[in-house]
């Protein structure tokens, strides 16, 4: 997935230039997540964030001509920025516009603390913000509702999220008439029903 060559081939025309991608990346997948992993600049110049962001996405396209239609739907872009920049404003804001950047691939960035002895406690604030999250589990085991858990569970590593489920899930968290316990129990219940017809 983090390559310079589209799935398919390997012609000039499916081949992107080495100034349209990152000097440094990298791909794993966790269970159906498709991750690419990369490196904001050193400093929070919108110039160098922007052209970063451009390389990266580009990095993203590259990877989904690997996936099939549904594996692109959780295909995430994780960037990690400079040692101490979790507290300067500047690079706050640039995280910010990173994050809500969702085309091609979702993109999360870790702004790391000044204090190397901080970065466990720092990587797992940054943790809660991805798929990688439980808030149901806690010290003293789960909660009664951990049927929650089975949606990353074992039933949710088939390639991807279909689509039908996606849009079904978005319209279960938009309804307004639904109080969150009543959302969590369809969502569940729309994720047993994948594939159903």
């Amino acid at each position: 997935m983090a390559r310079s060559i589209f799935n398919g081939g390997s012609t000039k025309s499916t081949t992107l230039s080495p100034t349209d991608l990152p000097a440094e990346s990298h791909a794993i997948r966790i269970n159906r997540f498709n991750i690419v992993l990369g490196i904001l600049p050193d400093v929070p110049a919108m110039e160098a964030v922007l052209e970063t962001l451009r390389r990266y996405r580009n990095q993203c396209v590259v990877a989904r001509s690997f996936l099939g239609a549904n594996e692109t739907l959780d295909l995430q872009l994780m960037l990690l920025g400079p040692r101490a920049s979790e507290r300067q404003d500047a690079w706050r804001a640039m995280a910010l516009m990173v994050e809500r950047d969702d085309r091609v691939a979702r993109k999360l960035a870790w702004l790391r603390p000044e204090d190397p002895k901080r970065d466990e406690e720092s990587f797992a604030d940054f943790l809660k913000r991805t798929f990688l999250a439980r808030p149901w589990m806690h010290a003293e085991g789960q909660f009664e509702d951990a049927a929650l858990d089975e949606l990353s569970g074992t039933g949710a590593t088939a390639p991807g999220l279909p689509r039908t489920t996606a849009d079904e899930w978005e319209r279960i968290a938009l309804d307004e008439k639904k109080s969150p316990d009543d959302i969590v129990t369809a969502l569940v219940r729309a994720w047993e029903r994948r594939g159903q017809a």
